[in-house]
């Protein structure tokens, strides 16, 4: 995530993409809205403070691509809907609205306005993980999945080995985690009742090489 961009133009009106922590300048969740309606790239909100998302790699939009493919294929005819990166999430009584890669839900969905493009009980999301992006998906933003309670299952996907980490809310309330790794073995998303083998989910994928000093375990 990058912060601070200064002001632009969009269709001859200026507008604020982000906001500069050293003016402490906040905007309420319906000015972060205004703005971001009308704006040509994502922010993300939280607490007041707007923060402009980086963009992604080739095997980053192909896995979220592959994703969503995969999920709809197996949801179609049925009551659930797969949302892609362009909903919006709204969490914690609107202290932060997120894009996850991801999103879906079986039961009727609820959203802010008659806008419909900020979803407020999504049963799952999924975070495809980039270098420069992983601890925040892994740390504040995975505690922020973890705090809406619909969700149920939050699946984080890495771009450079066939490897799922898998959260799913158990009915006391405690978050089991499984790690799968390799071409043969299944995700279940239980929220839609199915389990996909990873190799289906990174088709076609060239993975990215590894970061400097990482090994494989």
């Amino acid at each position: 995530m990058t912060q601070g961009l200064p002001l632009e133009s969009h269709n001859g009106t200026t507008i604020l993409r982000a906001v500069s922590q050293a003016a402490h300048t906040l905007l309420t969740p319906d000015e972060y809205l205004a703005i971001e309606r009308l704006a040509e790239t994502k922010s993300e909100y939280h607490s007041g403070e707007v923060f402009a998302m980086a963009g992604g790699s080739a095997p980053h939009a192909e896995v979220a691509a592959n994703f969503i493919g995969e999920l709809r294929a197996r949801s179609k005819g049925g009551p659930c809907r797969i949302y892609s990166s362009d909903m919006r999430i709204a969490v914690a009584g609107e202290r932060n609205f997120v894009y996850p890669d991801v999103s879906g839900l079986c039961v009727e969905p609820r959203f802010r306005d008659a806008t419909r493009d900020v979803l407020l009980n999504p049963s799952f999301v999924v975070e495809v993980l980039s270098p420069g992006t992983e601890a925040y998906d892994r740390g504040r933003k995975l505690a922020i999945y973890m705090a809406v309670p619909s969700i149920v299952e939050i699946v984080l996907v890495s771009q450079d080995q066939v490897r799922v980490d898998k959260y799913t809310r158990q009915p006391d309330g405690v978050w089991r985690f499984d790690g799968l790794e390799g071409r043969e073995a299944h995700v279940r998303f239980e929220s839609l009742g199915c389990a996909i083998v990873l190799a289906d989910f990174f088709d076609g994928v060239e993975l990215a090489p590894l970061p400097p000093h990482h090994e494989r375990s």
